[in-house]
């Protein structure tokens, strides 16, 4: 117990401490990091927008070791584009400008596409690794989700 202390301890001062090297978010490096600091069979929280690319293989190494729960974060303003005319809009994760014309509705419609198409993989790549998933909405209050899946995961267990 006291070394499993130590080991968080570590990971809270790591990340108070952590200077960034650049933008972007890399969800498969922090995956990759944690699997190599956990020596013992750990349930593991991740939580994120889940959005990037080359998650399959760490999160697949990771579950296979440890008992993986995604909560997965959602903003609503983030799944349909305002019709607001022209604008320029800037990737927070790759730090790239576009110009798009909002007021367009194939934009908006390709737009809504793509965020769907994201949230589908995303939910089937987890449910293909046998990880279990907790969408949250940035918009709602967090505990009742969290709240159904534990009572669901406790239901599952006792069979």
């Amino acid at each position: 117990p006291r070394k499993g202390r130590r080991h968080a301890l570590r990971v809270i001062r790591d990340l108070l401490v952590h200077e960034p090297q650049g933008c972007g978010t890399d969800i498969p490096g922090a995956i990759d990091y944690l699997a190599k600091m956990l020596s013992h069979h750990t349930i593991i929280f991740l939580i994120s927008d889940f959005l990037g690319a080359g998650l399959e293989r760490p999160l697949k190494l990771l579950a296979k070791q440890h008992d993986v729960v995604v909560i997965s974060v959602e903003d609503p303003s983030e799944r349909t584009l305002p019709d607001v005319g022209l604008a320029r809009v800037t990737d927070p994760e790759s730090g790239r400008t576009l110009d798009i014309d909002t007021s367009d509705p194939q934009v908006r419609a390709q737009f809504e596409r793509v965020v769907t198409a994201e949230r589908e993989a995303r939910t089937h790549l987890l449910r293909r690794l046998a990880i279990d998933e907790v969408s949250v909405r940035t918009d709602e209050p967090f505990i009742d989700p969290l709240l159904r899946f534990f009572r669901a995961r406790e239901t599952r267990k006792r069979r």
